[in-house]
C-alpha cells in the first residue's frame, strides 16, 4: 500500500528547511506519485517518507543552496531518473526553465506524468541520451546539473559542451571529491566551490564549476 500524501508532507516538514507550504505540498505530491509507481517501475529503493524526503529532496536542496538560479535561466538536468534533483529545483525556481533528459522511456514517461500532475509548466522532459540530443535541446544552457549521472570526468566534459562561456555546472555524487578538480581543469573550467560531507554513513560531495 502506498504512503499517504499527508505522511509525505509531515516528512518534508521534519527536514527543518524553510520550504514554503505550497512547495512542500507540491513535493509531497511528487513523492506520493513515486511511492505509488515505484514498486512497478523501480524508481527508488527508499521505503519510508522520511528516507524519501531526506534523500530525494534534502540532497537536491544542496544544489539549490550553492547559488540562486537567475530568473529566465535555462537549466539542463542530465540523467533525471525519478526526478531528483530537477523536480525540486523546478518547484523552487518557477521563473527558470528546466529540461530533464532521461534515456529510459518508462522513467521519462513518469516524469512527464509528474510534471503534468504538479502543473510544472517550467519543466520539459526529453527521452533521449544526452550524447544524442536533437539540435533544439543542445543549448547553450545557463546551468547544467546532475546527480551521479556519471564519473566526474565524463559528466563535466559533456556539461562543458552544453553551456556558454558564462555558464555553470552543478554536480553531486559519492566519494568523488578528488576527481572533480582535475575534471574541471581538463574541461577548461574553474572549480568555484566543493563541499564534502556525509549523508548517513556515505561520503558525498556537491560542487560548482564555472
Amino acid at each position: 500500500m502506498s504512503t499517504s500524501l499527508s505522511s509525505h508532507i509531515a516528512a518534508l516538514r521534519e527536514l527543518g528547511t524553510d520550504l514554503p507550504d505550497a512547495a512542500i505540498e507540491k513535493l509531497a505530491l511528487w513523492l506520493s506519485l513515486m511511492d505509488q509507481a515505484g514498486r512497478v517501475m523501480n524508481l527508488t529503493g527508499l521505503n519510508t517518507p522520511q528516507a524519501m524526503a531526506g534523500e530525494l529532496v534534502g540532497e537536491a536542496l544542496r544544489l539549490q543552496a550553492i547559488a540562486p538560479f537567475a530568473p529566465g535561466a535555462e537549466v539542463l538536468d542530465i540523467g533525471s531518473g525519478n526526478g531528483s534533483p530537477v523536480v525540486v529545483l523546478a518547484v523552487l525556481n518557477p521563473d527558470a526553465f528546466f529540461t530533464a533528459v532521461e534515456s529510459r522511456q518508462r522513467r521519462a514517461d513518469f516524469l512527464k506524468f509528474t510534471a503534468a500532475r504538479m502543473r510544472l509548466t517550467n519543466l520539459e522532459v526529453v527521452c533521449q541520451r544526452v550524447e544524442s540530443l536533437p539540435p533544439e535541446h543542445q543549448g547553450p544552457y545557463d546551468v547544467v546539473v546532475s546527480r551521479a549521472f556519471a564519473a566526474p570526468g565524463t559528466f563535466i566534459s559533456i556539461a562543458a559542451g552544453l553551456i556558454d562561456e558564462a555558464g555553470e555546472i552543478r554536480g553531486m555524487g559519492g566519494d568523488i571529491a578528488g576527481e572533480v578538480a582535475g575534471a574541471a581543469t581538463q574541461a577548461g573550467r574553474e572549480l568555484v566551490s566543493l563541499d564534502s560531507y556525509r549523508h548517513g554513513e556515505q561520503p558525498r560531495c556537491v560542487y560548482l564549476i564555472r
